[in-house]
């Protein structure tokens, strides 16, 4: 019992090795076959967790790219007037650092072209 690990995850046993170990040791087969489910579920459980941390994280980001968005759109409506098609898709398209630089800079900006053309 205090080798199961040992030889479950370092030796490569072929099939009739493997057929040969579970003749020869039932018990401790099943218990090796226990220690390889339990960390199959584990390798399994941190893939799971890792994709829901990476899955956050992608909506957090795209949650602020949106609410960033939004809020210059509305406050271009009220400087510039009506938001152009081709502006929107520009805004849409930026990432949260350009959105962050525009926001600031719509303040000071004379026009929409020229506060979009900042980088």
């Amino acid at each position: 019992m205090k080798y199961i690990d040992f030889i479950d995850i370092y030796s490569a046993l072929d099939d009739n090795e493997t057929e040969q170990y579970k003749a020869q040791y039932p018990q401790e087969s099943n218990t090796m076959a226990t220690l390889s489910e339990r960390l199959r579920a584990e390798g399994m459980q941190k893939g799971m967790q890792q994709g829901v941390e990476q899955g956050m994280q992608q909506g957090v980001e795209q949650g602020m790219q949106q609410g960033e968005a939004a809020a210059l759109k509305k406050l271009i409506s009220l400087k510039f007037g009506e938001l152009p098609h081709w502006a929107e898709a520009q805004i849409q398209s930026a990432g949260v650092p350009e959105l962050e630089v525009w926001l600031e800079a719509i303040l000071t900006s004379d026009t929409l072209e020229s506060l979009l053309n900042r980088h």
